[in-house]
């Protein structure tokens, strides 16, 4: 396969994950949380290949700020998976077919570790959006996006109160609408 068609299913896969985030974001206010988490993780799923494919299309001009954010991201985005994988396992019932009966992951570590994960992504966002910025990318605006989208999240997880559910579809909103016009910038050009 040829970098070409590599950048341009890339771009398939990031356009097709930021909508399958949107779709996870706008079925948080209405559907069972099983529903909108997996839109959202298969989203993320596929977020990897829209990182490879930007870091593809502009790895010779990024250097070692892209390089950095590239693999920051797509740790961060590794733990977001599966750190929501396990927690789908473990709220279902199925812990003890799985044998995670013996390992307590709903202690005070696990969310900070859910944290750590988003903070990782964030990062790796960021660097990919001053590398894109600073080459001049086309779509660096995207990856701005994606970055609010991500920092937000980890704003709200920590504001003190009950917030309604609508503030937390804006974070998975702003980061789909980011990854499918990255998507749509990289396809069509």
């Amino acid at each position: 396969m040829s970098r070409y068609l590599l950048i341009r299913w890339a771009g398939l896969a990031g356009l097709v994950s930021g909508l399958l985030i949107i779709a996870g974001a706008a079925a948080m206010t209405f559907a069972p949380p099983v529903v909108s988490g997996l839109f959202i993780v298969t989203g993320h799923i596929l977020l990897f290949f829209l990182l490879t494919g930007a870091y593809a299309a502009y790895f010779s001009h990024a250097g070692i700020l892209g390089l950095l954010g590239y693999a920051l991201a797509t740790v961060g985005n590794s733990l977001f998976v599966t750190f929501h994988i396990m927690d789908s396992v473990l709220n279902s019932g199925i812990e003890s077919t799985w044998g995670f009966n013996d390992v307590d992951l709903a202690s005070p570590a696990f969310p900070d570790a859910v944290s750590i994960a988003g903070v990782v992504f964030g990062l790796g966002l960021l660097l990919i959006a001053i590398a894109s910025t600073r080459i001049n990318a086309p779509n660096a605006w995207a990856g701005w996006l994606m970055f609010v989208g991500v920092a937000l999240n980890l704003v709200l997880s920590f504001l003190p109160g009950e917030l309604p559910t609508v503030a937390f579809t804006i974070p998975p909103l702003l980061l789909g609408l980011g990854a499918a016009s990255f998507g749509w910038g990289l396809r069509r050009n």
